[in-house]
């Protein structure tokens, strides 16, 4: 590329993808998850401990990934030792390219947000348990 020419959209998305870039779009600390497909639903587990699922979570639909959104509040005592983190947590998980968003539910159980979306095909078992805020754009 020289001087005033503009880089093109493929070179772009390589250097969004690049790891410095794709760091700085995961801010805050990561969430450990997992995830799978059982009867035709996408599932990701979250290992959210310590957060209250109805003030401390957002979940949102964005452009083909799930983003989750949590803080754990610190409870301000005075500690001799510390090793439990506390603020923003926060992961993106792409959905496959057949998952319908707007079936997006949640459950929040022992400290783990469990987030299910529809496949073609879906057989769901069970209710849902809302979170602070669910949000498809």
């Amino acid at each position: 590329m020289t001087a005033g020419q503009r880089p093109s959209q493929s070179m772009l998305k390589w250097v969004a993808g690049s790891t410095p870039v794709a760091m700085l779009r995961q801010a805050g600390r990561p969430i450990r998850a997992e995830d799978y497909v059982e009867d035709g639903v996408y599932v990701i587990r979250a290992d959210l401990p310590g957060v209250d699922p109805a003030r401390d979570i957002d979940v949102t639909v964005r452009r083909g990934a799930i983003e989750i959104k949590a803080i754990r509040r610190d409870d301000l005592k005075r500690r001799q030792h510390h090793e439990i983190s506390y603020g923003l947590f926060r992961r993106v998980l792409p959905l496959p390219d057949d998952a319908d968003g707007s079936t997006l539910t949640t459950r929040y159980s022992n400290g783990v947000l469990e987030v299910a979306v529809d496949l073609p095909g879906a057989r769901r078992a069970g209710g849902a348990t809302p979170v602070r805020r669910i949000r498809s754009t």
